[in-house]
């Protein structure tokens, strides 16, 4: 099966919306990420559910993720759980790294802030599929990284394999398994989606 994982812009606003209403934009943008990445598939979405959790719930035995950050958001819709998630590369908090990942894990590749998001995006993927949070990154645990845009994950014994895009100094990841990928990536806001 083919997955287009859809990549788009932010658009800009009149107003800088903050907190709540800013999660609100950028999950209506994300959403409409979304319908093109269900177009590209072939896939008519319904209206779009989450459970108690706040995990996407199917819609006509579709899957579907959406991820955003200020600048990108990211979305995927497919006939198995899916996850994307998108991050900005950018030196934070040095405590982060053993946050993200343990020692072992930093065994595999030098600590850089590249390596860092690429760990964390292609976790965020994977626990998305099982439908927990950031709250399980130390649970889930890279197990080689075979090239520069894939990375293997291992969750209490359930396998993943991710494949990973940079893009404008961003990393989005998404699941891929044994999918092939085709990457859908805007530079700018479709005109038929504003």
């Amino acid at each position: 099966m083919t997955l287009f994982p859809v990549v788009m812009p932010v658009t800009e606003v009149g107003h800088k919306p903050s907190g709540k209403e800013k999660v609100a934009y950028l999950s209506r943008i994300a959403r409409q990420a979304l319908r093109l990445s269900a177009e590209k598939s072939g896939v008519r979405l319904g209206e779009l559910l989450k459970d108690e959790k706040g995990a996407p719930c199917p819609v006509a035995g579709n899957y579907w993720a959406l991820s955003h950050k200020s600048k990108y958001v990211a979305a995927v819709v497919s006939k198995d759980k899916i996850g994307i998630d998108i991050e900005e590369i950018k030196p934070r908090a040095e405590s982060l790294f053993a946050y993200v990942a343990s020692d072992e894990e930093w065994e595999l590749k030098e600590k850089s802030w590249d390596i860092l998001f690429r760990y964390w995006t292609a976790k965020e993927a994977a626990l998305k599929v099982i439908g927990i949070g950031i709250s399980g990154l130390k649970t889930c645990r890279i197990i080689s990284v075979p090239d520069e845009n894939h990375i293997s994950l291992d969750y209490k014994g359930q396998f993943f394999l991710v494949e990973q895009l940079r893009y404008k100094n961003h990393i989005i990841s998404v699941l891929k398994d044994d999918n092939q990928i085709e990457w859908v990536v805007l530079d700018e806001f479709p005109d038929n989606m504003a």
